[in-house]
């Protein structure tokens, strides 16, 4: 194999080992316990035993997919609430969010499950519990 076939394979390589330790930081956060949320709540939230938070961002192609499935559940559902992480950095970090779009689940104060990267709508509905998925 020549040096150009060497650097594809290496490139490969690198994109693989980069999206498996994604996935893997993503499923480490399951289970843990949430930040602390008391300024980033209001009263509407803080009824809602299990809340969702979708971080997202305004260039992101994969986010565009999800808003649109998102976005009118939003409108509606006070227990979803819209992260624009170019708009609030210090969220993302909070959160320990790699990438957008990331959905996540908070029950009881616990992290119970991340989503990240684009999914179908069944699937977003379906994280978010909603039970029309074709609504």
């Amino acid at each position: 194999m020549d040096s150009i076939g060497w650097i594809i394979v290496s490139l490969i390589t690198l994109f693989l080992l980069g999206q498996f330790a994604l996935v893997y930081r993503t499923r480490g956060m399951q289970g843990r316990p949430a930040p602390d949320l008391t300024d980033l709540l209001d009263e509407t939230h803080r009824g809602h035993q299990t809340l969702y938070f979708y971080f997202h961002s305004p260039r992101c192609g994969m986010c565009r997919q999800v808003s649109a499935v998102l976005d009118p559940l939003m409108a509606e559902r006070t227990d979803i609430i819209g992260i624009d992480v170019s708009r609030r950095p210090d969220m993302a970090r909070r959160f320990k969010v790699m990438g957008t779009p990331t959905l996540m689940r908070i029950h009881d104060g616990r992290i119970e499950k991340v989503l990240m990267g684009t999914r179908n709508e069944a699937v977003v509905r379906a994280f978010v519990g909603d039970s029309n998925p074709l609504a």
